[in-house]
């Protein structure tokens, strides 16, 4: 048994986890790219529950790091920190907020970093994309990236993923990756044309996962999952924001088509006084009734999801709240006790698709009032009902979405 084998299995017993083959292949990635007298580069593009946070610590601590900085959700800090502690690794945990802040600063070219939820950093014109690419180029130091869902169907993101892992294979800037790579045409009211495909891969996926120092981890239980849309009762509009775009909620006319569609959708939804409008909470209940145990209730809106979870306690249901301005705690409570109560609710906006680690062993039923134009979040989203393992059963998951005229 070679030392390097030694230590894995040290490292194994610690966790009291036998490596899976994908992780122990991201491994042997990075120690063959730290033979070839590389500085270790890797992507982890893991389903959720796939076991990134112990792959990529064990990865730094067979690479020889002692110290290293981790970008994550600051709910996940706690887990990240134990998990450096078993693997005999200390762990600096900071937010994707503080990393974009001009005063935080790197403190040496030789620290490692791990970016979890790499596509929280933004796209290319992003700060912190371009904080983070700018540091790769002259990090001394291994680098892993990961994510559940770094926004796949988005040649944007294969870029910067691309460009931060081999900045040699990304030359020419995004413009220059758009002409190489996708299929395009012109944009009349913008300066880059508009993305149709890729030439030689059937989606940005497909490019994604071919990329070298890319290690992808199939969801194949999300395929199995199907949603289903529920149509809700249209209600009257204001005559003013139909005539004329204008939002008296806020006080203003609508600057965009883009702004129209989401202050329609809230109209739809919320009514005058901010509670949800009857044909929403009517059906909302009825779901809840028909399908009793532990079901999310996810909304784009932080104010749609208020509403909801006001409305619920306003009619008899439980319900905990948990949208991005919920303190991490608050969070980490509000998601333990939602595990531990058998028909339980909680409601809550993207902050449900990050460091809800345990909600999938027991949640059956995910309710979408608000959607989210995100497809990658969507699927995070669904991954959060989905049991992990290879044994998965999706028969009793069910997807459910309030669709408006």
């Amino acid at each position: 048994m070679s030392i390097r084998d030694a230590v894995l299995a040290a490292l194994e017993q610690a966790l009291d986890k036998k490596l899976q083959l994908h992780q122990l292949e991201a491994v042997s990635d990075a120690l063959g790219q730290q033979e070839q007298g590389l500085e270790p580069r890797l992507c982890l593009y893991h389903r959720t529950g796939a076991g990134k946070t112990i792959t990529s610590l064990v990865t730094m601590a067979l690479l020889g790091v002692d110290t290293v900085l981790v970008l994550a959700p600051p709910i996940t800090h706690d887990a990240w920190r134990h998990v450096g502690r078993l693997c005999g690794v200390e762990v600096e945990a900071i937010s994707h907020a503080a990393f974009r802040m001009k005063k935080f600063k790197l403190p040496h070219k030789r620290r490692a970093i791990i970016v979890d939820e790499f596509h929280l950093l933004g796209g290319y014109a992003g700060k912190g994309w371009k904080k983070l690419d700018g540091i790769a180029r002259h990090l001394q130091a291994p680098l892993i990236i990961a994510s559940a869902t770094p926004n796949y169907n988005d040649a944007e993101r294969c870029y910067c993923i691309q460009h931060v892992l081999s900045p040699e294979d990304a030359k020419g800037g995004y413009e220059g990756f758009l002409y190489a790579h996708c299929i395009l045409e012109p944009n009349p009211f913008g300066a880059l044309p508009l993305v149709k495909g890729f030439r030689n891969y059937k989606d940005a996926e497909a490019f994604l996962v071919d990329l070298p120092k890319v290690h992808y981890v199939e969801d194949e239980a999300i395929k199995q999952i199907t949603i289903e849309d529920v149509q809700i009762d249209s209600v009257e509009l204001p005559d003013a924001f139909e005539r004329y775009g204008f939002d008296e909620r806020r006080g203003r006319i609508s600057a965009s088509l883009m702004e129209q569609r989401h202050a329609t959708k809230r109209h739809l939804i919320l009514g005058p006084t901010g509670q949800l409008q009857p044909p929403v909470l009517d059906e909302l209940r009825r779901l809840l009734r028909e399908n009793p145990g532990r079901t999310l209730v996810f909304s784009a809106s932080s104010t749609i999801a208020g509403a909801v979870w006001s409305d619920l306690w306003t009619y008899g249901s439980a319900a905990t709240l948990a949208t991005g301005k919920t303190k991490p705690q608050l969070k980490r409570d509000a998601v333990q006790d939602f595990i531990a109560t058998e028909d339980a609710v909680l409601v809550g906006t993207a902050t449900l698709a990050t460091g809800t680690d345990g909600i999938d062993k027991v949640c059956d039923h995910l309710i979408i009032v608000d959607d989210t134009d995100d497809d990658a979040l969507r699927r995070q989203l669904i991954g959060r009902i989905l049991p992990r393992g290879l044994d998965t059963d999706t028969s009793r998951k069910k997807v459910t979405r309030l669709v408006f005229d």
